[in-house]
């Protein structure tokens, strides 16, 4: 188990981090559509690959997962095919940036400050996220009462609902700004989260966990964002923070917050977003060149 999630992390770091650098570089302009694109995909992956991996399952029996090789294999076609091209204006993008930043007479800085305290709002939503994900269908079953498909369905709602929120956060980004984005999603999450781990009825919870599924995601592009262009001489690095370092946190962390929550319920989570819901007040929206 260890060694897959070894190697499932490894994949994380060498896909996603490359992979957001690329999307900045082939969106000059409206970046953050941009970049909650290229993250809906894969939150839509998250929330239909369950779904669809158990009906073949159930169907063909475990071998016919085997059939997924196949969606494996167009993908990568279909990478072959566009990826050298993508490649080359992603690579003109920069090369014309770095070509502006070494005209300018201020070299352009990190702003080291502001991207630890980025990561502290990255590893509260991580957590936030994860504690949901791996707790959510033990609280419908064991708090709200409900059977183990209806929490298996309300975690898939909460996946599909969280797609919907990645577009709608990369929209605002491009309209408010990535702060603003950040911090307005924080802000209301905390009561929703509070609310929503106090109420004992199932209709109220489903209520709530619409707009909870949003608000984790919409936050994720401008973060992304935010980091590269807080390190704009340590993309890389920003990216393989925020999409890479980020998911390893969540997932060590749940352990220790199901031993809390078996003592404290899921208001455990409120607690957790009070952290980036704090932080969020201490960043500030860079200065693109």
């Amino acid at each position: 188990m260890l060694l897959l999630y070894s190697e499932y992390l490894t994949y994380i770091t060498a896909y996603h981090t490359d992979a957001a650098k690329l999307v900045n570089g082939l969106a000059d302009v409206n970046q953050g559509h941009a970049m909650s694109v290229f993250s809906f995909g894969g939150n839509l992956g998250f929330a239909c690959g369950p779904i669809t991996v158990t009906l073949v399952a159930n169907a063909l029996g475990i071998s016919g997962v085997g059939l997924f090789i196949l969606v494996g294999g167009g993908v990568a076609l279909l990478l072959a095919h566009y990826f050298p091209a993508m490649r080359r204006q992603s690579a003109q993008h920069w090369q014309q940036k770095r070509q502006r930043e070494s005209d300018s007479p201020v070299p352009v800085k990190d702003d080291w400050r502001h991207f630890a305290i980025l990561a502290c709002v990255l590893f509260g939503r991580s957590i936030i996220f994860y504690g949901l994900n791996t707790f959510l269908v033990l609280y419908w079953m064991h708090i709200l009462k409900q059977s183990n498909t209806s929490g298996s369905l309300a975690l898939s709602i909460l996946f599909i609902v969280g797609a919907t929120g990645t577009i709608i956060g990369g929209h605002l980004v491009d309209h408010i700004g990535a702060v603003k984005t950040i911090r307005l999603a924080f802000t209301i999450m905390l009561f929703l989260l509070l609310a929503f781990s106090l109420t004992k009825s199932v209709i109220v919870a489903s209520v709530l966990l619409l707009p909870i599924g949003m608000l984790i995601f919409t936050p994720y592009s401008a973060i992304v964002l935010l980091g590269q262009r807080y390190l704009p001489n340590q993309m890389g690095l920003a990216s393989g923070v925020t999409l890479g370092l980020a998911i390893s946190i969540g997932g060590i962390a749940t352990p220790f917050l199901g031993q809390v929550a078996d003592a404290t319920s899921l208001i455990i989570l409120t607690a957790v977003a009070l952290i980036p819901m704090g932080a969020v007040y201490f960043i500030i929206e860079p200065t693109i060149k």
